[in-house]
């Protein structure tokens, strides 16, 4: 069971901050490997496309190792 703040210094943040974190570090790798592939070509609105996929990552994530 996951604790449900992280004490970092003294200062305690919630346990979703780190699931964000972890998202923005894979969503970034994974955003890398769609423009060096013109996978934002598909898409009428990239950024948007870009938004849906990072939601649909921090869903998994916290679907796999969520409290």
């Amino acid at each position: 069971m996951l604790p449900n703040v992280i004490a970092i210094g003294g200062i305690y943040l919630p346990i979703f901050l780190g699931f964000l974190a972890a998202t923005a570090v894979l969503y970034l790798a994974l955003r890398w490997v769609l423009l060096r592939l013109h996978a934002y070509r598909l898409f009428w609105h990239p950024a948007l496309a870009g938004a849906g996929v990072f939601v649909i990552l921090l869903s998994t994530l916290l679907l796999l190792f969520g409290p």
